[in-house]
């Protein structure tokens, strides 16, 4: 009786308890009404996002965005925007959890498509890559995961502040085949990679929408220019020497 007594009053005192922070900011730490394959994509966001830093020793700039974190072939990569490399590869770095990972070498820089993609010579303990010749939709299955209205999440670093996890929706598309999303972005955000609900990798976060008001340019924080990823050239990932 006394043990049974003790073990009530220990179970009383644990359901008071407050979690730590490591139990709070754990990646996995996601709501648990959401429906399972929800809760999946949302992981899968979470896991392998990252943030990706460039310095220009020059002038002492810093641009910041967000990258996801891929793997192929046994071979680990960041993708993340063009615009924010602004110098060489030993002036890159990929920050996880306030530790620097160096970056191995820029595979591709692709401007017009606003891709660069980095090598790594090493893996990220604390993320857990997507295999991204599975997760990316192919042939048909693109018309069902760019429908309008499809939910999608991402998690990125906006204003520099995260890991930050969004949904949204598909809202339309731009002459030139990018998506528009309804959600939400600022600077920071470029880069982050967008899953549909059902978990395919469909493309990653270039820019936020601006329009000119009678107040003058203003920025529509909601709307975001994504670019599919059937737009990355994913040779890269069948040639040896990479």
């Amino acid at each position: 009786m006394l043990l049974i007594s003790m073990l009530g009053v220990y179970s009383v005192y644990k359901s008071y308890q407050l979690p730590n922070h490591r139990e709070i900011t754990a990646l996995d730490n996601i709501n648990k009404g959401l429906a399972i394959s929800q809760r999946l994509v949302v992981k899968k966001s979470r896991q392998s996002t990252v943030r990706v830093l460039s310095i220009n020793p020059d002038t002492g700039n810093i641009a910041t965005s967000t990258g996801t974190y891929i793997t192929a072939f046994k071979k680990n990569y960041i993708l993340t925007v063009k615009h924010g490399i602004i110098s060489d590869c030993e002036n890159t770095k990929i920050l996880v959890e306030g530790e620097f990972i160096d970056c191995g070498k820029f595979v591709v820089l692709d401007s017009y498509n606003d891709y660069a993609v980095i090598k790594l010579d090493q893996q990220i303990l604390n993320r857990k890559p997507i295999r991204v010749l599975r997760d990316i939709p192919r042939g048909k299955q693109w018309k069902k995961n760019l429908s309008v209205m499809t939910k999608v999440y991402y998690t990125g670093f906006p204003n520099t502040a995260g890991p930050l996890s969004f949904s949204g929706n598909i809202a339309g598309f731009t002459t030139d085949e990018y998506i528009y999303l309804d959600s939400y972005a600022w600077s920071g955000s470029s880069g982050s990679g967008i899953f549909s609900e059902n978990g395919k990798f469909i493309g990653y976060i270039v820019a936020i929408d601006v329009g000119a008001t009678e107040f003058g340019v203003q920025v529509l924080e909601n709307i975001i220019f994504v670019v599919p990823s059937y737009r990355v050239d994913w040779s890269f990932l069948f040639l040896n020497n990479q």
